[in-house]
């Protein structure tokens, strides 16, 4: 029996057991925080694997099996100190990396949209919006006649939240048989929370902002005695409601009356302008003129394409021609811009007959 045979199978084996034992103490002791002590291995004591019978014993789970022929010891060239350098090395990335992510994750989020505000006690100390609150408006498709009662009579929400509600009246004329249906309606977006450079942090729950201004609620009690803190300022209502063009669906026995048409205030405004052009000539008004002002011009009821024909307005919902905010009435401003889109609309066509003139 060659006795070097069976002694290689025994090194090799000894290697296998010594390395499973070493990685597992090192483990723990990099967990535990210690450290593990090797003796040092005596470099004229060890034996080239390579002398072994011939056969080269290169590695064994990644390590180089080392054999001492005077204590018949079998170690590692890589020894179980290194492999715990290297777990508290891979130890402490983690722990970096988990910091990085700790950071990231307490960094501050603000809305610099909704601006910065001053203390009202302290105007050197500003805050910013670290948290916002979304309302919703509703939680189904309503109907005309619930749209605009809702504008009529508001005492909740917000000229922001105001407009949301006159958009989905303007659309109402496409809902049809949908009324009623579920449909969740967003609302605006308001601050909650506000962190200031005196170290506080501060939320509506004890403090209103109002144009650019934090205040307490008893600060803003005196200040504005005759506002609730807990109600939109401005409070606003719209009223007196005109068509656009087409009749909304007006549930039985709440049949409302409307004010006008916004078409015939369109054509209204059209022969205003026409007229104060033709008046300024008097008598001496070209005839290119004249047929240029009342054959081509129109109101954006219809617009000329360049094909020559004719667009009409699509049918909208109705528009309530005044604002009151506060008990003060004014006109409603989405009914002003409309008009205004109007005018601005006539005039360029004016202005194109009259170059045409020169």
């Amino acid at each position: 029996m060659n006795i070097r045979k069976h002694w290689k199978k025994i090194l090799l084996s000894s290697t296998a057991l010594f390395w499973a034992s070493c990685g597992g103490d090192s483990e723990s002791s990099s967990v535990a925080g210690g450290t593990i002590n090797e003796d040092p291995v005596n470099p004229d004591s060890i034996v080239n694997p390579d002398d072994l019978d011939g056969i080269k014993i290169d590695t064994l789970y990644g390590i180089r099996p080392v054999y001492n022929a005077d204590s018949g010891a079998v170690s590692s060239a890589d020894t179980c100190s290194s492999s715990s350098e290297e777990i508290q090395s891979s130890s402490s990335e983690a722990e970096s990396s988990s910091s990085e992510i700790a950071q990231s994750s307490s960094s501050k989020t603000t809305y610099p949209s909704f601006g910065t505000y001053k203390l009202a006690r302290d105007t050197s100390t500003t805050c910013e919006v670290t948290e916002v609150v979304r309302t919703y408006l509703s939680s189904r498709i309503s109907s005309p006649t619930e749209l605009m009662d809702s504008l009529e009579n508001n005492t909740t929400l917000s000229v922001e939240a105001l407009e949301l509600v006159e958009d989905n009246l303007e659309e109402s004329l496409n809902y049809g048989v949908l009324y009623g249906s579920p449909s969740t309606t967003g609302g605006p977006t308001y601050p909650s929370k506000f962190e200031c450079t005196n170290d506080s942090t501060y939320t509506t729950s004890t403090h209103v902002a109002k144009d650019g201004v934090l205040y307490t609620r008893e600060e803003y009690k005196e200040k504005f005695p005759n506002q609730d803190p807990d109600k939109p300022s401005p409070l606003c209502q719209k009223t007196d409601f005109i068509l656009c063009g087409g009749a909304p669906y007006m549930e039985s026995g709440k049949e409302r009356t409307f004010v006008g048409s916004l078409p015939n205030n369109f054509e209204s405004d059209k022969e205003t302008l026409i007229d104060s052009v033709k008046a300024t000539f008097g008598n001496n008004l070209p005839d290119a003129l004249k047929n240029c002002l009342d054959s081509n011009v129109t109101s954006m009821n219809m617009r000329k394409d360049i094909d020559g024909g004719t667009t009409y307005m699509n049918p909208r919902g109705p528009i309530a021609t005044k604002q009151i905010c506060d008990g003060d009435t004014t006109v409603n401003p989405r009914y002003q811009a409309k008009l205004d889109s109007n005018k601005a609309y006539v005039r360029k066509q004016i202005n194109k007959c009259l170059t045409k003139d020169d």
